[in-house]
């Protein structure tokens, strides 16, 4: 994207929280969705959030609201979707580039590697670890995590409430006029004769 429409000066939040509040424009999500196949629908959305800062890091909770339309993924018609993405994010300041090493460091490139653990020992991710990732400089540019948090929310195979569902499948119909009677194995037509003969005979007594 050209240039960020949703930041936040780090100097902003030293006083305490700070609520944004910001409206997301046709242009914006249209440059989001362009890999998507999404489109915006029905004007800007909204984007509303509380960022709060504790040390270095700066936490994000907030929610954004945008109206799309998706293709059918049988006729392509465009259906369309509200999206209520919920936003959190947990972001810690980028590492600096030019930190110098200190005196009688390793080289990272010297370091012997270390061992890889068992896939069975990887602890589960917390929501907090989840959310981590990292801002740069005195702001928080907020139009990365906002575009993958709608992203997320556009459902992957939309489909017509009007169309068959997979499940379905093809159902096989009797042909008008057919009989419900089942036809009879040829191997089991001698027994059907001579039960219709009992059942005659039966009659007639």
């Amino acid at each position: 994207m050209a240039s960020p429409a949703f930041v936040v000066r780090v100097s902003d939040l030293e006083d305490g929280p700070k609520e944004v509040s910001f409206d997301i424009s046709e242009d914006w999500l249209r440059e989001a969705l362009a890999e998507t196949g999404a489109a915006p629908r029905g004007g800007p959305g909204r984007f509303t959030a509380e960022l709060m800062k504790n040390g270095r890091e700066v936490m994000v909770r907030g929610k954004a609201h945008v109206e799309v339309t998706v293709p059918c993924v049988v006729t392509l018609d465009p259906l369309p979707f509200d999206l209520d993405p919920e936003v959190f994010l947990l972001l810690r300041p980028e590492p600096g580039s030019d930190r110098k090493k200190k005196a009688g460091a390793v080289d990272a490139e010297k370091r012997p590697p270390k061992p890889k653990k068992r896939k069975e020992e990887e602890p589960e991710l917390t929501p907090e670890e989840v959310a981590a990732d990292t801002y740069s400089g005195d702001e928080v540019v907020l139009d990365a995590f906002l575009r993958e948090f709608i992203v997320l929310e556009i459902p992957p195979y939309p489909r017509r409430s009007d169309l068959p569902s997979p499940e379905e499948g093809i159902s096989s119909r009797p042909l008008a006029g057919a009989s419900e009677e089942r036809p009879i194995d040829p191997r089991l037509a001698p027994l059907a004769g001579i039960a219709q003969k009992l059942r005659r005979e039966g009659i007639k007594e």
